[in-house]
């Protein structure tokens, strides 16, 4: 409590000294008080690295921040993980917030949880830069958001399941972390596209944390109850372990729709069986790089960022997934950019 009561005061005090020496607008851009630019030091707290899509995200993060430190843009760069803790996460911005970060990247854990503390770190002049499980409700000046087309990308995975089946039957969703509101888009993703298939049942819905681990786990407590399912929708993380789950239970094996893991991606190379009709999508997790870039890019004050980006989401068809069939288990099929093309594309 007295940490949250010394993060508050403090914070209050900067926003003070900030009166009389303009915006937080106009401060964009001029992090440093001599006015130079770079050595910016950049902080990016993730709601959860427990499985492979975010730790690749925290990898690509790295890189694109080594790449800056070398040119000298970034003096300093440091990752947290808030473990799905929602007060854990508003404690690391105002941690960031104290010591002085020049931006921060959020990963979010909720879409309202963080309301608070982004406004905070907008009135110290701080920008905040929302990857991969956005968007977040923020009127703040300083939040920035690089959101996917949830509903596209889901809604995109979820037609195609539902064509491989012959538009009827029953189908299984397994969806991420209950609150995340990536999940809550996805599943709404889902529920648009299903829409056009009123013949087709969700007869379960499985909550997995985007873990094989756990998405094994529950579903082998699960379908024991059902029968003939013949479709899988998945958000990511998971696609695999159903695979697993079904083989397991020595029932027929779905049309499973993927997640661009390697585990997946490799089986369907090379075990599924023949002419095995199915369509992978996943998010992008060269977000985590594209956050670090457009980081830099507003405390620059040399490019007009716009508030809200659009990312793409990664897709793998059937006629491509051979070009994946000897990636590593961990890793994520998905297309990567440079920083050219994060200014080209999201800067509209």
């Amino acid at each position: 409590m007295k940490k949250r009561v010394l993060a508050s005061f403090l914070t209050a005090m900067m926003v003070m000294g900030m009166v009389g020496c303009g915006s937080a607008d106009e401060s964009q851009g001029d992090a440093k008080a001599d006015g130079e630019k770079g050595g910016y030091k950049i902080g990016l707290t993730n709601s959860f690295n427990g499985n492979s899509y975010r730790q690749q995200m925290e990898a690509y993060a790295q890189e694109a921040a080594d790449e800056l430190t070398e040119t000298g843009e970034i003096s300093e760069f440091v990752i947290v993980e808030a473990n799905n803790d929602a007060s854990k996460q508003v404690q690391q911005i105002e941690n960031f917030i104290l010591e002085g970060m020049d931006a921060i990247i959020i990963d979010p854990i909720s879409a309202t949880a963080l309301t608070g503390a982004i406004q905070e770190a907008s009135d110290a002049g701080i920008p905040c830069i929302i990857i991969n499980d956005g968007p977040v409700e923020s009127e703040a000046e300083l939040c920035y958001q690089i959101n996917f087309d949830t509903i596209d990308q889901m809604s995109t995975l979820t037609e195609y399941v539902c064509e491989a089946i012959g538009g009827k039957g029953k189908i299984i969703e397994l969806r991420g972390t209950a609150g995340a509101e990536f999940d809550n888009i996805a599943h709404e993703g889902v529920l648009k596209a299903l829409e056009n298939y009123p013949d087709i049942e969700i007869v379960a819905e499985v909550y997995t944390d985007w873990t094989g681990s756990k998405a094994q786990s529950e579903l082998a407590s699960v379908l024991p109850t059902l029968d003939d399912v013949a479709g899988v929708v998945t958000q990511g993380g998971d696609s695999y372990a159903a695979v697993q789950a079904f083989e397991a239970a020595g029932m027929e094996l779905p049309v499973i729709g993927g997640d661009n893991r390697g585990y997946f991606l490799k089986w369907w190379a090379n075990e599924a069986p023949d002419g095995y009709d199915t369509i992978s999508v996943s998010s992008n997790p060269w977000d985590g790089a594209t956050g670090v870039y457009v980081a830099c890019d507003i405390l620059s004050g040399e490019y007009e960022v716009p508030n809200e980006m659009v990312h793409p989401f990664a897709v793998v068809t059937k006629d491509e997934v051979e070009n994946y069939k000897d990636m590593g288990d961990e890793e994520i099929g998905t297309p990567t950019y440079d920083r050219e093309w994060v200014r080209e594309n999201l800067y509209k």
